[in-house]
């Protein structure tokens, strides 16, 4: 998992974007940019939106990005507010807590996480013996026995372990505890805002980038935290920053807000997210100079 830091030039303007884009290809600092074209409140820090885990900035950038796309530009993006244009600024790989190390034996791994058999043929054709692995083999010893870097493959599974081993509240039971006036229990809703405009669950509070601190700010370590997300694939990232600020108790709806509506309340809307929705810069200058004709 990464974590990524980057910084925006925001413009309603499709003739802004359009310059901006052009100066920024002719060489032009990205700060000044900012300053000359930005619309965005972050302006005042040099466009800096800070750090965003990884799910959060896969919604911005609208790609996966790694340590060597430090410095990239994206954009300019097109969404319902206007258009983007972005910076990475950093990078940063975040270790899985090491649960697993080279003197794992085998049969404790199978036994704490029984996916990783599967995983390490996928990924390292590192097959599960017929017989099963003897009381003293380990995951060192199985990889040095398969000629696979033994650092690699534990990224692998701790990784893949963390993503799986989360906690939940399924819908019917989160609608039971919300019905119960629990007042240690709150819903944060870590969807885009246009998703939370589309449908929300009542009683829900919105996290934003901008209002992230003043929410937590208000919060106890000691209150029990559901995360809403659209299809409960977004919210483990964000469980795990909870975690590293001190909150112990942080659990994510099972299935997100769309098993919600099919399991709870059946009149709200449901959608679906197109990654390919986003207008990319060569979209942007097409449409620009089509209406310049």
């Amino acid at each position: 998992m990464v974590r990524v830091r980057a910084s925006q030039i925001f413009t309603p303007s499709v003739e802004d974007a359009v310059s901006a884009k052009k100066e920024l290809d002719a060489g032009v600092e990205f700060l000044q940019l900012v300053e000359k074209f930005s619309a965005c409140p972050s302006k005042k820090v040099g466009g800096d939106l800070g750090w965003m885990n990884e799910d959060s900035a896969l919604s911005l950038l609208g790609e996966t990005v790694s340590p060597r796309d430090k410095g990239k530009v994206i954009g300019p993006i097109h969404s319902q507010y206007g258009y983007h244009i972005l910076l990475v600024t950093d990078v940063q790989l975040e270790a899985a807590e090491a649960v697993f190390s080279s003197g794992t034996t085998m049969q404790d791994l199978n036994a704490r996480f029984p996916e990783a058999h599967s995983l390490l043929f996928k990924t390292f054709r590192i097959g599960l013996p017929v017989a099963g692995h003897q009381p003293g083999e380990t995951v060192g010893s199985v990889c040095s026995a398969h000629g696979k870097p033994v650092e690699t493959v534990l990224a692998a599974l701790n990784s893949e372990f963390a993503k799986r081993n989360v906690s939940t509240l399924s819908p019917r039971d989160l609608k039971a505890r919300i019905e119960s006036g629990d007042k240690n229990l709150i819903v944060l809703d870590i969807r885009e805002r246009w998703e939370h405009d589309i449908a929300c669950i009542e009683g829900a509070t919105l996290i934003t980038r901008e209002n992230n601190e003043a929410v937590l700010g208000s919060l106890g370590h000691d209150r029990e935290v559901v995360l809403v997300d659209w299809k409960g694939d977004r919210f483990p990232s964000f469980q795990k920053w909870l975690k590293q600020r001190g909150f112990s108790n942080v659990k994510g709806l099972e299935g997100g807000i769309d098993a919600w509506a099919a399991a709870v309340d059946t009149r709200m809307a449901r959608y679906d997210i197109d990654e390919d929705d986003g207008y990319r810069y060569e979209d942007i200058i097409e449409e620009h100079d089509g209406h310049a004709h």
